[in-house]
């Protein structure tokens, strides 16, 4: 009989499919159109494939028109949508879906706001192959989020991936950006390996690989077949461990999360914006999927896994950033931890579970991409500029960056009234709800233990004195000559920060802690006399201050981060209500 109907069957798009993925088509032609406009944008500057001023604006204004088309899609499609699934149940166009799209979106615009000042500013060439890839991990994403096969699950997972490879690694100059792209790769080859085997497993015990919808009898996917053989068999079993890492591996769930602070440190700053909130929220929300959703009737065989799961990764994803210097490893870390609270939304399953999830999801875009893009405009050439030395008295410096910093910080620690309050709560009263008080008193426990590092590192920034920045700057010069005659040594980095090294004695004004001295090996690589550098050294620190402060770009990131910061401000006191009920609605049609 599967004989017959094999040979009997044909499938014709319908005008209906492709409405129904609509945004996905959106990105895919604009992804092609900025590579044609790149094309066709006069060339300037010394090297051939140098482009022209013209090229930092106009080539993100359309990849961010195409992001802005693909969201006005998305809306339509939550208006006028009929939430059915495309192309014979492989794709879906259901509300849970769509919501997921609202924040790959924005994590995606933000991103692609913060990247014209920081290319601009570190002399990034390939402008129309960053944001065709950025477009291009952005249709991967919502093509995992919306899967509802397992074989459009690993076709959206290898396109957001391998995307994502490049962009790692797009700082060619940097070693740590070249590590980052090379890491990422190999260890997310490795979980996709897992991940197909487990789907081959599943295929093997089911027979299909189609997710399959409530209430209906024709074809049966994964869901009806479980509905009918509750009973587990070794091939499933084996199956749902493997897809078990290979989820963790996506979403960085200890103990699979030592990729996430090496990437997310070597990665270009806005790259990492994008990928620590895209990646989670297509990842988590295909995780919750299957595991809520399809393996339901057998979740007796998965919960106490992935509880275990949830438990690990919110205390040691906050246990790990309290050690850490580094504020994009911070954040790495802090990302580790979010990943675990996100996990009780998916422990707790039901329509209550995964409305809080997507909700969690949606604010937490905005505050984790508003975080990275704060350190899109610190961070330096080298990679450098974002470590805890770097950020003491930047509220002397930079007054308004360490104010965004702060905000987004005490936001995902969950002060109120920022989104990240509104989200825990919603989480955490789901978990009270799904009848598991543990989670919501672990969630709770971690939760003010992460307030600690957040607040150090605000405390770094606001309460320890940034003292003669500006005359230690200007002093640096003169400083580094007497170097070479047995003087005090002073050295100035780009952002204008300078300490003494001491031969003996006590130092006079210690009015401040002091700043971390960075010395620029530029002068022993090249066998220059110091003398010599230091005027060299000098302007260029002068030229990224001045990149900093008012570049021809910079409107961009202060524009990105406003936006994030209304964001994260308009979950936390006005949305909530209207976005929970959405989410609650969206999660019943997953």
């Amino acid at each position: 009989m599967l004989r017959g109907f094999a040979m009997s069957f044909t499938y014709i798009a319908s005008a209906a499919d492709w409405a129904r993925i609509a945004p996905e088509l959106v990105l895919a032609g604009v992804a092609l159109l900025v590579l044609l406009v790149d094309l066709l944008l006069p060339q300037t500057g010394s090297v051939p494939r140098e482009r022209g001023a013209a090229n930092f604006f106009v080539l993100p204004l359309l990849a961010l028109l195409g992001i802005l088309g693909a969201l006005a899609a998305t809306i339509a499609l939550f208006v006028v949508g009929d939430g059915q699934r495309a192309f014979f149940g492989l794709v879906g166009s259901d509300w849970g879906s769509l919501y997921a799209y609202l924040a790959i979106l924005s994590a995606a615009g933000l991103g692609i706001i913060f990247s014209p000042a920081y290319l601009k500013r570190l002399k990034l060439v390939h402008q129309g192959e960053y944001y065709a890839l950025f477009l291009a991990a952005t249709l991967g994403m919502m093509l995992l989020a919306a899967a509802t096969s397992f074989m459009t699950l690993f076709l959206g997972l290898e396109t957001l991936s391998l995307a994502l490879y490049i962009l790692c690694g797009f700082v060619t100059r940097r070693q740590s950006s070249q590590e980052a792209g090379m890491k990422y790769f190999l260890l997310s080859s490795f979980a996709s390996a897992f991940l197909l085997y487990g789907v081959a497993l599943i295929y093997g015990a089911t027979g299909t690989t189609r997710f399959g919808a409530r209430g209906t009898s024709a074809w049966p996917g994964v869901l009806q077949f479980l509905q009918a053989h509750p009973q587990s068999t070794t091939l499933l079993l084996i199956g749902i461990g493997l897809l078990t890492v290979g989820f963790a591996f996506k979403v960085s769930a200890i103990p699979f999360q030592m990729w996430t602070p090496d990437v997310y440190e070597g990665a270009p700053a806005p790259v990492t914006a994008f990928m620590s909130v895209g990646t989670k929220a297509a990842a988590l929300v295909a995780f919750a999927r299957v595991f809520a959703v399809v393996l339901a009737p057998v979740a007796a065989d998965w919960q106490a896994l992935v509880w275990a799961l949830a438990v690990l990764t919110m205390v040691g994803g906050n246990v790990l950033a309290l050690v850490q210097r580094n504020a994009k490893r911070l954040l790495a870390y802090s990302s580790v931890a979010h990943a675990g609270y996100l996990l009780i939304g998916v422990v707790v399953g039901g329509t209550t579970g995964l409305a809080a999830l997507l909700f969690y999801l949606l604010c937490y875009a905005f505050l984790n991409a508003g975080a990275f893009g704060v350190l899109s405009a610190l961070e330096r050439l080298d990679n450098g500029g974002c470590d805890l030395e770097d950020l003491r008295g930047l509220w002397f410096r930079r007054p308004w960056l360490a104010g965004f910093l702060a905000f987004f910080l005490l936001a995902l620690a969950g002060f109120p009234p920022m989104a990240g309050f509104a989200a825990k709560y919603y989480l955490f009263l789901a978990a009270l709800q799904g009848g598991h008080p543990e989670l919501l008193l672990i969630g709770v426990l971690t939760s003010v233990l992460g307030m600690y590092y957040y607040l150090r590192l605000i405390a770094a920034m606001f309460m320890e004195s940034a003292r003669g920045v500006v005359g230690e700057a200007r002093e640096a010069a003169p400083a580094l000559a007497l170097a070479s005659t047995g003087g005090e040594p002073r050295v100035s980095g780009p952002l204008g920060r300078a300490a003494s090294t001491r031969t003996g004695g006590a130092s006079s004004g210690a009015a401040g802690a002091a700043l971390a001295v960075k010395a620029a090996p530029l002068a022993a690589a090249k066998r220059v006399p110091v003398a010599e550098q230091v005027p060299e050294t000098h302007e260029q620190a002068a030229e990224e201050e001045g990149a900093l402060a008012g570049g021809s770009l910079s409107w961009t990131t202060w524009l990105g981060l406003g936006l994030a910061a209304l964001g994260a401000l308009a979950l936390g006191t006005v949305l909530p209500f209207w976005l929970v009920d959405l989410a609650l609605k969206a999660a019943a049609m997953l």
